[in-house]
């Protein structure tokens, strides 16, 4: 059986910092995730150091951080990345080796003349890359970040990665550093369905270990809160494989760029 897309583990609870220590250490449910948690494309995994990376003084292998904030951005991602970018624009999100990833907008706002700041110069900016945006995987919390752009056509999902200038202390941060991996698109989505029940799975077990007192006595758990909110995370997330509300309307943002493009020369 084929190792899950979104992979994660969660710190054993006696090994959890309590928020808030030491005037009042506290512990939720977001905090209970705390672990580590990588990305399996293919043979690469997306938020793994690279071996220096991982040498430094309380390196670890993995991204070490909240894994719901995963789960949330990834969730949040899935009806943009399963909503197929039309063949025309394809150029303009795929990851090029021979280009920074921001190579288009950066020359778009070149074409913008720094004294025309109107709301209708400012509107074409935001269609003409706004959809890009929503397609690259929020990382931005972390130091440093990574660049991970997840997109579809009408038959495969797209995640391309470029780590290259992503350095830490000088030293290459990432193992994936540059290169991408595709998927079928119902394949992703059971696999952000998996995420969410191996999750949410997880999760229970540790709200049922913390109401027994698997946490110290010093650490303040408001417990019925711990439950509520692990009874409405854990709800069905059909909803969010529908198409983004609103749709990406293709003819304005095709449009706009073609103004751009014009306008750059």
């Amino acid at each position: 059986m084929p190792s899950p897309l979104f992979q994660f583990e969660l710190r054993p609870l006696d090994q959890i910092q309590p928020w808030g220590a030491p005037v009042d250490p506290n512990l939720h449910w977001f905090g209970l995730t705390d672990g580590e948690y990588w990305i399996q494309a293919g043979e690469h995994r997306l938020f793994e150091y690279a071996n220096p990376a991982q040498a430094r003084p309380g390196g670890s292998r993995f991204c070490d951080y909240q894994v719901v904030r995963l789960y949330e951005d990834v969730i949040d991602l899935a009806p943009y990345a399963l909503e197929p970018v039309p063949e025309e624009l394809q150029q303009y999100i795929e990851i090029d080796e021979s280009k920074p990833w921001k190579h288009f907008w950066s020359k778009w706002c070149e074409a913008i003349d720094e004294h025309d700041v109107s709301e209708e110069t400012l509107d074409l900016l935001d269609n003409a890359g706004s959809w890009m945006g929503r397609r690259q995987l929020d990382s931005l919390y972390l130091t440093p970040s990574t660049n991970v752009i997840v997109w579809s056509d009408s038959d495969s999902v797209h995640f391309q990665w470029d780590n290259r200038d992503k350095l830490l202390h000088g030293c290459q941060a990432w193992s994936a550093q540059h290169g991408s991996w595709q998927l079928p698109r119902a394949n992703f989505a059971d696999e952000v369905r998996d995420f969410h029940d191996r999750l949410m799975e997880h999760m229970a077990q540790r709200v049922s270990q913390v109401a027994a007192g698997a946490l110290a006595k010093s650490v303040r758990v408001d417990l019925e809160g711990l439950r509520r909110e692990q009874e409405a995370r854990s709800q069905s997330i059909e909803r969010n494989f529908d198409q983004p509300a609103p749709p990406t309307d293709w003819p304005v943002v095709l449009a706009a760029i073609r103004s751009l493009e014009a306008r750059h020369g």
